[in-house]
């Protein structure tokens, strides 16, 4: 009995050591574990350019939009002082053009704040006055009356009145760098209606 005891003994301890040799084995121990994938690092969204700051004033109301500006009509005219003036020579700059009659009570009520305006935009904008009666002798005592620091002249045909559309005076009119009428007015100008649109205008 003895010796069937002793393998009995020896078969069961045979089987405990196959079960614990397929057991998994203790964590960190040689058996590696199910493979795994590192996750990768979360990486900060690409950096926006910030808006950049609005560098150019908002256009007048009353300005004509570029899609809509036409030509502005010829203008060759002669000063008080006999020099010629021809608007297709000044193409690249910007051009005020005021119709106006020395004798025009409106006119001379807006002439200061003309004046102010042409000092002010002096070397960027050309001013140019036309009128449509006056005689050289009334033209110079006008310009010098009230000190005006751009040329007048006198068109006394009228054909340059007729083809800019002009039906009475004042009337004032911007031509941008491209030769189109950029903006008008017909009638007294007031303080500060002018200066927006030529700010404007200078800075595009």
């Amino acid at each position: 009995m003895r010796p069937r005891f002793s393998l009995l003994a020896l078969a069961a301890a045979v089987a405990v050591a196959a079960a614990a040799c397929s057991a998994d084995p203790p964590s960190g121990q040689g058996a590696a574990g199910p493979a795994t994938t590192a996750a990768a690092p979360a990486t900060a969204p690409p950096a926006t350019a910030e808006a950049a700051p609005e560098t150019t004033r908002p256009a007048p109301r009353s300005l004509i939009p570029v899609s809509h500006r036409k030509p502005a009509p010829p203008l060759h005219v002669t000063d008080f002082q006999g020099r010629t003036h021809d608007l297709a020579q000044l193409k690249g700059q910007l051009v005020v053009v005021n119709f106006f009659e020395s004798w025009c009570v409106v006119c001379r009520t807006e002439q200061n704040d003309l004046d102010d305006v042409a000092v002010a935009f002096k070397d960027r904008v050309q001013f140019l006055g036309v009128s449509n009666h006056d005689t050289v002798i009334e033209g110079r005592k006008y310009q010098r009356q009230f000190e005006i620091p751009y040329p007048l002249a006198n068109d006394s045909s009228g054909r340059t009145w007729a083809a800019w559309g002009v039906p009475y005076q004042p009337v004032t009119v911007v031509v941008d760098q491209h030769g189109r009428v950029a903006w008008r007015f017909d009638g007294l100008l007031e303080p500060g209606q002018l200066d927006p649109v030529l700010e404007y205008l200078v800075e595009v």
